[in-house]
């Protein structure tokens, strides 16, 4: 029985560290067409916004339990102008973290962005522009919409993990099951 146990105890412990090693990645290649004018890019695009970045946060993100993970940079912009689309007063907007645009806090961007599945994101390809006014920006595409709404999207950055934490749940699993297999071994022991 002690020697059924130590090899279920083998097998646990050996199927966990071949979970937490395997990691393994798809290889992407990026390929962008040459950037037209302003006016060009805003039409391939679902909009544009002006406005200041005042919060970056870097995200993993994975299709289910073992997809494949990718870092997306998210950035909360408070936006001042948009064309093509209304937007409201603070948006996030995710770039791809490898080739995604260097945004800093507190600088004022024009920032493309498309829509899809309810998120906006900004394509590593796009021209984004560092401003420091809002007539630049206005000298491209026209006046442009101002905020429709005041909010305030800073509590949705604050669920933005970086790290995975699917290893330590899994770890925890592992874990609680080795000290269930323990405590029921130490409780026959002390039977005989």
């Amino acid at each position: 029985m002690e020697k059924l146990k130590l090899r279920i105890f083998t097998l646990i412990c050996f199927i966990s560290t071949v979970f937490f090693i395997s990691n393994v990645q798809d290889v992407k290649a990026l390929s962008c067409a040459e950037a037209g004018s302003p006016q060009e890019e805003l039409e391939r695009n679902t909009g544009a916004v002006y406005g200041e970045v005042k919060q970056i946060k870097v995200a993993l993100k994975q299709e289910g339990f073992t997809g494949t993970k990718e870092k997306f940079r998210y950035i909360l912009v408070e936006a001042e102008r948009s064309w093509n689309t209304e937007v409201d007063s603070q948006l996030i907007i995710a770039t791809n973290y490898t080739w995604g645009f260097d945004f800093k806090e507190g600088n004022k961007y024009l920032i493309y962005f498309s829509e899809a599945n309810g998120e906006l994101s900004s394509s590593p390809c796009s021209s984004t522009i560092e401003m420091n006014n809002v007539d630049q920006a206005t000298g491209l595409f026209g006046e442009g919409y101002p905020p429709k709404q005041q909010v305030n999207l800073e509590h949705k950055m604050w669920f933005m993990f970086e790290q995975d934490i699917d290893m330590y749940i899994v770890g925890i699993v592992v874990l609680a099951a080795i000290f269930i297999l323990f405590m029921i071994v130490r409780k026959k022991k002390r039977k005989v």
